[in-house]
């Protein structure tokens, strides 16, 4: 997590940086106070020099001069910069109007939508600019009262904070930011684009004029798109021998094995596990696509590091490189396991090889990404003593999630650190069918999550004192912990025969803590449906929320079906029945692994939607409700090389990865060659 200073510098436009508030002198003598305090000294601080030089007085008054005079020119550039924009909009709103239903050159018309495209960019980074200044404003005086914890300091405290709320560029509400006439503004923009240029569909518009600026392509698009063919034949390859070629081989060894669940039972898991965490990592990439598109601003809402924060991109360039290791994997295994493999190597180092490659990428990882993940799993942990916040909160409900994943990781780490894996197949199951792992850990990796989700509730309702949505929310996961640690030791609950007054009890609150969880996620976590109860009808009124950044109904539609079908799907999957365990464990086991893709699949779909909903308006994890939108600044990443070094090594990683390419196209003919070879003499051998 970073501090505010860090974040308000990856929010700055470059050419308004002196106009911003002063952050970092605001807070020096806050800083020199404690330095004060730590050493034993005097108890009064100092305000430093600011960046100008002029050295300010030691006293409460003076910072609030110090707040007052940088409120001032924070007001003066908005004002100015606001009255520039009418102007601007006067001109081109008369353009706009005159191409409405008129014949106008295509030259023409993309010089205008260029113009109001920079205009609408510059109306949006001025609201963005009111934002994070009124933010910082807030954040100082806050870390002020706690400072000086004098009556005198705190009335300083709210006289500047007053002078702050009565400017301009904190709108005409008290006690919080309002943008109210620039967003009148950028909605009567949206309006006139619309009508003019895309037919009075007011959600296109918005899209066409947030669109981000073309770049153009260079090696590392090609890249990408090599590793994605790549890719896409090493999964159409799997397919092909997972449900094509039973239909075709009919070797001895192959109908063995085919027929056998042994491997679906003991090495599956692993593949299933390490599997989903590959889809997991696309989900993440995909919502980091989606998010950029319309500018939600991930970044300030999860407080990130924009120089250390993988883009899109990135992870879909990494995703794509540990995809194609995950599937040539699987393959080998595959072929091997039917004996079709020319190598003399078992089919158990297969899944050993994948496995320690997910532990040598864990060790492998920056100290800087390890703390991280570290740090936030101890946070979600600690929930009960420790504060949270939005991040904490996502990524523990992102674990409920996995808990398919954690399970399989679990059973491979007993299956090789067992050594089970050097065993004949006919000895191995010990680790899957260990009293320890059916009744300690499977259990612990289903209510784990939900317990952590349940005690962030109640530390949010134990810092806010209020009781929607932390105790509703908590009175959720409670729900579902019940049902599912309850149905996770009585399996009986779920055997065919008579109905009794438990298994009706259960199944009304199997069904109900479902239908309670999908009702949150639509009306809650995405804010997207909208009930209202007019006077005098017997029926609500049930809309979606007017204020949507995805274009099109039919998405947010889609979304929310899939979403109750898909939670019912994931909530059946965590309690299996015993009597299909027992009949039909081949059955259970192969289609375990889409059960759980579907989740992952679920989790990213909420994703998207629950951190646009935090976007538009916060459910009070922070003192500002609204957050800027996400722009590139153009600021470079740490140790970030020139855009010449970057091609220049994209080029060598192309030429470097088309010849491993071409390699292994030809191993895999060769090993085609000799394996037909290898079975025409075995036939031979037979019929002699």
């Amino acid at each position: 997590m970073v501090r505010f200073n860090e974040r308000l510098e990856a929010n700055i436009v470059p050419e308004w940086a002196d106009k911003y508030l002063d952050y970092g002198m605001l807070k020096k003598p806050m800083e020199r106070k404690r330095t004060t305090e730590g050493r034993g000294g005097d108890l009064r601080a100092t305000l430093l020099q600011r960046r100008s030089g002029a050295a300010c007085v030691e006293s409460a008054d003076s910072f609030v001069h110090a707040v007052e005079s940088e409120a001032r020119k924070v007001d003066a550039f908005y004002t100015d910069t606001l009255r520039k924009a009418h102007k601007d909009w006067q001109v081109l709103r008369e353009e706009l109007l005159a191409l409405q239903g008129a014949d106008a050159s295509d030259a023409g018309r993309d010089e205008v939508q260029e113009r109001v495209r920079a205009l609408y960019r510059t109306v949006t980074q001025l609201r963005n600019f009111c934002i994070i200044n009124y933010t910082g404003f807030t954040k100082i005086t806050k870390k002020f009262r706690k400072t000086w914890a004098a009556d005198e300091a705190q009335q300083e405290a709210d006289h500047a904070m007053d002078f702050v709320e009565r400017c301009a560029f904190s709108g005409d509400k008290r006690g919080e930011v309002s943008c109210a006439a620039l967003d009148s503004f950028i909605e009567e923009v949206e309006r006139i684009y619309s009508g003019a240029l895309c037919g009075g569909r007011v959600e296109e518009a918005r899209v066409q004029l947030l669109t981000r600026r073309w770049r153009p392509t260079d090696w590392r698009t090609f890249n990408r798109g090599l590793n994605v063919g790549i890719m896409l034949q090493l999964l159409l390859w799997v397919t092909w021998a997972v449900f094509m070629e039973s239909n075709i081989l009919r070797s001895p060894t192959w109908q063995r094995v085919h027929t056998s669940s042994e491997w679906m039972v003991v090495q599956l898991p692993i593949y299933r596990g390490i599997g989903c965490l590959t889809l997991a990592i696309w989900g993440w990439a995909t919502c980091l696509y989606c998010w950029e598109c319309v500018r939600v601003n991930y970044l300030y809402i999860f407080e990130f590091d924009e120089r250390s924060t993988l883009r899109h991109s990135e992870v879909f360039d990494r995703a794509t490189l540990w995809t194609q290791w995950f599937l040539a994997n699987f393959l080998l295994f595959f072929k091997s396991l039917h004996g079709v493999n020319p190598m003399p190597v078992s089919a158990a180092v297969f899944p050993l090889l994948l496995y320690g490659s997910v532990v040598a990428l864990v060790a492998c990882s920056t100290p800087g990404r390890l703390t991280f993940i570290a740090g936030t799993l101890f946070r979600i942990i600690a929930a009960p003593f420790a504060p949270v916040n939005f991040w904490y909160s996502f990524a523990a409900d992102a674990l409920t999630s996995l808990v398919q994943p954690m399970t399989d990781l679990a059973y491979s780490t007993c299956y090789f650190g067992t050594g089970e894996w050097l065993r004949p197949r006919e000895e191995q199951g010990g680790c899957e069918a260990s009293p320890f792992a059916q009744n300690l850990v499977t259990p612990l990796c289903a209510a784990l999550p939900l317990w952590w989700r349940l005690c962030q509730n109640l530390r949010q309702y134990h810092s806010t004192h209020t009781r929607f949505p932390w105790l509703a929310n908590a009175l959720k996961y409670a729900a579902s912990l019940t049902v599912v640690v309850f149905g996770v030791f009585h399996p009986d609950m779920r055997r065919r025969g008579g109905f009794t007054a438990y298994k009706v009890a259960y199944l009304f609150a199997f069904c109900g803590s479902t239908l309670y969880s999908f009702t949150w996620d639509i009306m809650v976590d995405w804010s997207l449906v909208l009930i209202r109860w007019p006077r005098g009808q017997w029926l609500p009124s049930v809309r979606l929320r007017p204020n949507r950044m995805y274009s099109g109904r039919a998405l947010y539609c889609v979304a929310i079906v899939l979403d109750l079908f898909l939670r019912f799907l994931w909530t059946t999957t965590l309690i299996p029945s015993e009597r299909m365990l027992e009949q039909m464990p081949t059955f259970i086991a192969a289609v375990s692994p889409f059960t759980a893709a579907a989740e992952v699949f679920r989790r990213a779909m909420w994703s998207v939607l629950r951190v646009e909903s935090e976007h538009l308006h916060t459910e009070g994890f922070r003192r500002v409700a609204l957050v800027p939108l996400h722009f590139d600044v153009g600021r470079s990443r740490r140790d970030k090389p020139s855009m010449q070094e970057q091609q220049l090594r994209s080029k060598l990683v192309v030429i470097g990865e088309i010849l491993v390419f071409a390699v292994v196209v030809v191993l895999l003919a060769v090993t085609a060659i000799l394996t037909r070879t290898r079975d025409e003499r075995l036939n031979h051998h037979d019929t002699d």
